[in-house]
């Protein structure tokens, strides 16, 4: 396999708008699909895993576990619609008050967005579910912002003990979309027209009805 380079990387997360990190659906291209196995990890420029923070840092795309408990990049112009498309166009509060948000998870959006910028071992201190026990219930909370397009992983803060994994850092999504103001269209779209532009796109570059099936119930594009 030929090396692909940070910048081919960009011009896949452009064409395809939808761009998931690993195999999420069959026939659908994916970030450890299109890179050599002997690059990740090797803390160069070729190193993919680095790539998942930087592209958000360069305001490309948002990053985060949007479809399930997989995680994606979506390019900056369709995640606002993506992300209308994920929340049905409701807010936190509205999902928490209507019981679709558990406990954990807006408190951690709390958290999120007091905070600007968080890593997830503060978080997860802060929130007070730092025991054992209660990884499950952090994680799970996590994933259903990320479902909803709530907030995005936007870098990775290194361990303070050799050798350890980093963390990664979370924004909500509206802090970080308001730092793209000059990237975003200028008018606010309606779900139908969120709608119908991600299934023009998903329609154009789905290669079988199987990709475009997932994405289409993922996005209640069929509501």
């Amino acid at each position: 396999m030929s090396k692909t380079t940070y910048d081919q990387f960009v011009e896949q997360v452009i064409r395809y708008r939808i761009f998931p990190f690993s195999d999420l659906v069959a026939g659908y291209p994916s970030l450890t699909a299109a890179t050599a196995d002997n690059e990740w990890h090797s803390g160069t420029e070729l190193d993919p895993w680095l790539w998942r923070t930087r592209i958000v840092k360069d305001g490309y795309a948002a990053y985060g576990k949007f479809f399930g408990t997989k995680a994606s990049f979506i390019h900056v112009d369709a995640f606002p619609l993506v992300r209308l498309l994920l929340s049905g166009g409701t807010s936190v509060e509205e999902r928490y008050r209507d019981g679709l948000l558990s406990t954990h998870a807006y408190r951690l959006y709390e958290l999120i967005r007091e905070a600007g910028n968080i890593d997830t071992r503060q978080l997860r201190k802060a929130a007070r579910l730092d025991a054992k026990e209660q990884k499950k219930d952090y994680e799970s909370a996590l994933v259903q912002l990320q479902n909803f397009g709530d907030i995005v992983i936007t870098g990775a803060k290194e361990s303070d003990h050799d050798g350890g994994w980093s963390s990664m850092c979370y924004e909500t999504s509206d802090y970080w979309l308001e730092q793209l103001q000059d990237k975003l269209p200028l008018a606010d779209p309606s779900i139908e027209q969120a709608k119908e532009q991600i299934q023009a796109s998903l329609h154009e570059l789905c290669t079988t009805d199987k990709s475009y099936s997932y994405f289409a119930k993922k996005l209640k594009l069929n509501a």
